[in-house]
């Protein structure tokens, strides 16, 4: 029997997905395939598989990312869904394949990676914002042309909410800053 849910998971939401994937699998769910805010699951054995979700660097289709998901799939590691850079990763249960000798470095090595991500979102918001800003100012002596003034409120709309995007991003970034701080001081004290 399978299941298709539809759920939204924000960038910063990843560990709270995995453990909703992971309970899910608790409960006899097994994920068979993900995307942007679709899940397909079928019913198993509970908690049959473990569930992991990784940030590549490059797309899926980078050789780099093809031989690393190629030694993924050799060591027991199946990929099941990916949504750009992100894959949905399970693994059997009782294979273990999940567990880390360095657990402080791979969640830092990770943080890390979305925090990678983040930031490139944000440059692309503030370039959106200063596209906006040189649109207005390079349509100002066309005023009074209809079609001049709607890319101006084209402009202003877009760079007010490009703005409040950034600025979204800079409260967000403040918790990835504090949970990088915090797997440092742990990464300190693993052994």
């Amino acid at each position: 029997m399978k299941k298709t849910v539809r759920k939204v998971f924000f960038l910063w939401e990843y560990e709270k997905e995995e453990r909703w994937l992971n309970e899910m699998s608790k409960q006899g769910w097994q994920l068979t395939w993900a995307s942007i805010c679709k899940y397909v699951f079928e019913n198993g054995e509970p908690g049959q598989y473990e569930y992991k979700l990784e940030l590549l660097e490059k797309k899926t289709a980078a050789s780099e990312s093809k031989s690393y998901l190629e030694f993924l799939r050799e060591a027991g590691i199946e990929q099941v869904g990916e949504c750009r850079n992100w894959i949905y990763l399970r693994s059997k249960t009782a294979d273990k394949a999940f567990v880390s000798s360095k657990p402080c470095l791979e969640q830092l090595s990770h943080l890390m990676k979305v925090q990678q991500f983040q930031n490139s979102l944000r440059n692309m918001l503030m370039l959106m914002v200063v596209f906006s800003f040189v649109l207005i100012l390079a349509l100002e002596e066309f005023s009074g042309i209809p079609l001049a003034d709607f890319f101006r409120g084209f402009g202003a709309g877009m760079g007010l909410a490009s703005s409040v995007l950034a600025l979204c991003f800079v409260f967000l970034m403040k918790r990835q800053n504090r949970k990088m701080k915090e797997a440092i001081k742990e990464l300190y004290t693993c052994e």
